[in-house]
């Protein structure tokens, strides 16, 4: 095992020790109820996300010391949408909205039956769900300030990624260039990097006229996909059973790998909102059809792992 050259601040564990078991049931019962009254409202885009004013309320109610502490206190809520159907390891993450002050709860998807590649950890749940609603994460709770390689290099990916810090209930506060000091970030290949709300394809258009009724969203959510080192923009727009919908663009990395998929980042905003896989009854996906990336076949495998009943249509972007 490696060792931990990080020093963490006794004070935070032992603070978080003394709040004792009934005030942080309580606390998390409350944040639950928050983000239950919020579900299935995909119109919105608010799934898994704690509004700022509820947050500060929380604070208050239960005379908590900050923001940070509040985070901590709910990484255990945050599980609730881990989905690890592989290993059984539930990951919790919150993020905390740069912008706004919201907090955004999230977890680990893991798909059996497919390879275990398309895996999403915490920290990617809750990158996905800010970039989808067009904010940064200036700070990141995780249940220890140690991610992955994989997910450092998708965190390295963000224009501001310079700025975000992470925290951990042992008591690490953490800049990402602490934990990944001479990053292979995006000014390698002269891009600035990820950037949430960026229109990066103005003129993005189908190749050939459509009337699918999905296809207007899936256009305009398509011109944000952050593909700038393929130059091939990926959408994908799911129809669920209740009549909503949720979509999910490409979020492709400087080093290619670990790249997004539309549809990995549609099931992030799938399960935020309180759904499930068999909720889904149809997903269509725009792509560049036999470009240098093309969606078409790994978004139909991951699919078809899911449910073999979930109707895919292509419709391809002018090349």
């Amino acid at each position: 095992m490696s060792s931990n050259p990080f020093k963490a601040d006794p004070a935070i564990p032992a603070r978080l020790a003394s709040l004792g078991p009934e005030l942080r049931e309580a606390v998390q019962q409350a944040a639950k109820g928050v983000l239950a009254s919020r579900a299935r409202a995909p119109l919105g885009n608010e799934g898994s996300v704690i509004p700022r004013a509820v947050a500060e309320d929380l604070i208050g109610r239960f005379q908590l010391s900050s923001v940070r502490e509040l985070m901590l206190l709910l990484l255990d809520v945050a599980k609730g949408y881990a989905h690890p159907s592989i290993s059984d390891f539930h990951v919790g993450a919150v993020g905390l909205e740069a912008e706004t002050g919201n907090l955004i709860l999230g977890g680990n998807v893991e798909f059996p039956g497919s390879h275990l590649g398309y895996t999403l950890h915490g920290e990617g749940f809750i990158v996905i769900r800010a970039m989808s609603r067009g904010a940064n994460i200036s700070t990141l709770a995780i249940g220890e300030a140690h991610p992955c390689a994989h997910c450092r290099q998708c965190l390295a990916e963000y224009a501001r990624s310079g700025e975000l810090e992470l925290i951990d209930p042992l008591g690490h506060t953490l800049s990402l260039a602490q934990l990944y000091p001479w990053p292979f970030d995006p000014a390698y290949l002269g891009e600035p990097g990820a950037m949430p709300g960026r229109v990066l394809w103005p003129e993005l258009a189908f190749a050939e006229a459509s009337d699918h009724p999905e296809a207007p969203a899936l256009l305009a959510a398509g011109r944000h996909s952050h593909s700038p080192y393929s130059r091939c923009p990926g959408a994908v727009v799911l129809t669920l059973a209740d009549g909503n919908h949720v979509s999910g663009i490409a979020m492709e990395s400087v080093a290619f790998n670990p790249t997004i998929q539309p549809i990995q980042a549609a099931i992030v905003n799938l399960l935020a909102h309180g759904y499930g896989y068999a909720d889904v009854r149809e997903a269509v996906l725009g792509t560049v059809i036999g470009g240098a990336v093309d969606y078409s076949r790994s978004t139909a495998e991951l699919l078809a792992s899911l449910s073999p009943d979930i109707r895919l249509t292509v419709l391809g972007w002018r090349g």
